[in-house]
């Protein structure tokens, strides 16, 4: 990257090392944001002259590139391209992904260097990782994604997306409930800043005491990852009846009885039921004791087979009881397919006047809802142009300069808090 200084040890798609695991960079806070107008070195920079240093918590490299997996994976490649970009405020800024493993997905990074940590073979306990192995790895500041973090890192700011675990027990095991339980109300006294994904996860932090509303601030998701998504390299046959889309996974919330339930209803009307994800035909037996013969399960699919899906889709249903933010909603509204969703927090959020709504105990009335779009064409094709602008309305690249304006407000007061005398600014 010519012309931004520290760059030349970089190599074209980030840079990989295996860090030997007996030293360690713990928390170096000396790369701190000056206060403006101040008789020191530039902003970013600390006396000697050194940059800002901020790593990022790896851990969804491991991960199916959805939900928070997705969220982390896209601001990640978000804020790289504003560093390799030059921009603003991160021309003085050093990123680091520390990773347990390396990318299971390509992560095509510019200006950010990737360390592996290789994560202990024994014990092999969820968190270890996380919690133990990674704080030691930490250079300056710690951005972590995925709503569990490192409890010993506090100049770091957690997304925490949901409280699932809470809202709906019954759809989690009681480990990840524990874990959840314990982590996060840590998290939110110790770390500088939280982010979360909808006014309704705010609501929800804050109600639980989790951390107050002038701590938290909304970042919602982004839509443009899937603009990339091709089609034309999907590897899907193509359907012998026209049919709804639905993602499907066996938990309470994500109400997989109302669209078993449903599939004989649309059969009447000349359609098929296609699920993609993780529902398999043991998901169907538990809520059907007749197999619908016009259900068609497709299990995990590539993005690019997930967009010709949606593409040919008469429209997408997502009955979910409870989301964060509802990220399959706004992807089929950027694949161009119209959505019907559950009204329930926070999806009238996220999809607003793009989305018609059912209530997903209530099969009669989502089948008369696929039978409006099947056989109206106009309110389809107004459907459509209503996503695709909502869908607007989600940026990875803003997302990721509302990271870069926090990180400097951690940096700065870290640096305000460095000086004799110091004091922590309090945000109104």
């Amino acid at each position: 990257m010519p012309g931004r200084p520290g760059a030349d040890h970089r190599e074209a798609g980030g840079k990989q090392r295996v860090k030997d695991l007996g030293t360690s960079d713990v928390n170096d806070n000396s790369h701190a944001w000056p206060m403006p107008g101040s008789n020191v070195t530039p902003v970013g920079f600390d006396a000697a002259g050194k940059r800002r240093q901020w790593t990022i918590n790896g851990d969804f490299v491991a991960l199916q590139p959805t939900g928070v997996a997705r969220y982390a994976r896209e601001v990640t490649l978000a804020l790289d391209r504003l560093v390799a970009e030059g921009h603003p405020l991160a021309r003085d800024l050093d990123l680091t992904v520390v990773v347990p493993a390396p990318a299971r997905e390509s992560l095509p990074l510019r200006a950010t260097e990737v360390e592996v940590v290789p994560e202990f073979r024994r014990p092999r306990l969820p968190q270890l990782w996380v919690q133990l192995q990674l704080p030691g790895h930490v250079r300056g500041g710690l951005l972590s994604f995925c709503n569990l973090a490192p409890v010993a890192v506090s100049r770091q700011i957690v997304c925490i997306h949901d409280l699932q675990t809470r809202l709906v027990p019954e759809s989690y095991g009681r480990f990840f409930r524990l874990a959840h339980g314990l982590i996060l109300p840590l998290l939110g006294r110790r770390v500088a800043r939280i982010t979360t994904v909808s006014s309704f996860s705010r609501d929800n932090l804050v109600g639980a005491g989790i951390a107050p509303a002038e701590k938290i601030t909304i970042t919602y998701n982004g839509s443009d990852h899937a603009r990339h998504w091709d089609a034309d390299r999907s590897c899907l046959p193509d359907a012998a009846r026209p049919y709804a889309l639905a993602l499907a996974r066996n938990q309470w919330h994500k109400s997989p009885d109302l669209l078993i339930r449903l599939a004989p209803l649309l059969d009447g009307l000349g359609l098929d039921l296609w699920l993609y994800g993780d529902g398999d035909e043991a998901m169907v037996a538990q809520h059907a004791s007749v197999r619908p013969s016009n259900l068609r399960l497709l299990g995990r699919v590539s993005d690019d087979d997930l967009r010709r899906a949606l593409e040919n889709a008469v429209c997408f249903l997502f009955p979910s009881r409870m989301e964060g933010f509802g990220l399959p909603a706004v992807e089929a509204m950027v694949c161009e397919c119209p959505v019907i969703s559950a009204p329930f927090p926070c999806l009238p959020e996220v999809c607003g006047v793009a989305a018609l709504y059912a209530d997903p105990d209530d099969p009669q009335a989502w089948a008369a809802k696929v039978e409006r779009l099947a056989r109206d064409s106009v309110l389809r094709r107004a459907q459509i142009e209503k996503g695709k602008i909502r869908a607007r309305d989600f940026s990875w690249r803003r997302i990721a300069t509302c990271y870069l304006e926090l990180m400097a407000e951690v940096d700065r007061e870290n640096r305000q808090e460095a000086r004799p005398g110091g004091f922590t600014p309090q945000r109104s």
